[in-house]
């Protein structure tokens, strides 16, 4: 059984694939299968990048380590392959086999072009604490009957506030949809009531302003109008290339005779 289990990590090289692991480092994730299971792997370039960053020296373990080189970055991410962090792995020669299906690679050593799949999932205390959070909501509503009355009361009268708000809303997106369409016909170009109520931006600024013109979008060109006038202009480049051409030969022949006539005086 013992020799199943993950082996002991370092914790200052914990700390170092927390980084990596972490939003901050910007290391690029990528998803692939590895012994028939789903991996995330990354390069060992980005990595060393990720090392490299201002953001890694301050953090506590960049502080203790201090500004790297590129060669140190390798050889630190080399000194966790043996601690099974990430495994070097390979991807399919055979241009038939999917890229994301990869396989081991015999010998594990660190390098800036290769790929490695992560072994180590970090801290699961977040996870673990989430777990429990879900279990104990599950277990709350389950034993709702039991509560007081008076909470009881309050989470109804919540439930009934929050299913007002969303019947507003429907309704109010229902009128501003009928206005539009009445102003469409009668006020062109349309009226829309919230106009901002449905973009991208932040929940006061979704009422202002209270009312405002439809703008349409600008008509896209099509695909054979694109072609048409690709096809003019290849054919506008090919007549100035062809009266450019016959320019030259008129100069040409207009010149000739020229040089010919002062051979002859002379």
């Amino acid at each position: 059984m013992a020799e199943n289990q993950p082996p002991q990590r370092p914790k200052n090289l914990c700390q170092v694939a927390d980084y990596l692991l972490s939003p901050q480092s910007g290391l690029k994730k990528r998803d692939g299968i590895f012994a028939e299971t789903r991996v995330t792997y990354f390069r060992g370039k980005g990595a060393v990048n990720a090392l490299l960053k201002p953001e890694f020296r301050q953090t506590a373990i960049g502080k203790e380590i201090g500004e790297l080189t590129r060669e140190q970055a390798s050889a630190l991410l080399g000194s966790m392959i043996p601690h099974q962090f990430f495994l070097k792995v390979e991807r399919p020669s055979d241009p038939d086999v999917p890229k994301y299906m990869l396989s081991l690679v015999q010998v594990q050593s660190f390098s800036e072009d290769s790929v490695f799949v992560w072994r180590y999932e970090g801290s699961q205390l977040r996870t673990h604490l989430m777990a429990v959070g879900l279990l104990l909501l599950v277990l709350a509503g389950v034993m709702f009957p039991l509560w007081p009355m008076p909470l009881r009361l309050g989470v109804w009268y919540l439930s009934v506030g929050v299913l007002i708000l969303l019947g507003l809303f429907f309704a109010m997106a229902i009128v501003r949809l009928i206005l539009f369409m009445i102003t469409y016909v009668v006020l062109k170009p349309g009226i829309w009531l919230f106009p901002n109520l449905f973009e991208d931006v932040g929940f006061v600024d979704s009422f202002i302003p209270l009312w405002g013109w439809h703008e349409p979008e600008p008509p896209k060109a099509s695909k054979s109008a694109k072609a048409a006038a690709a096809g003019e202009e290849s054919q506008g480049n090919v007549e100035t290339q062809v009266v450019s051409e016959k320019v030259a030969e008129k100069t040409t022949t207009k010149r000739r005779p020229m040089v010919e006539d002062a051979v002859d005086e002379e």
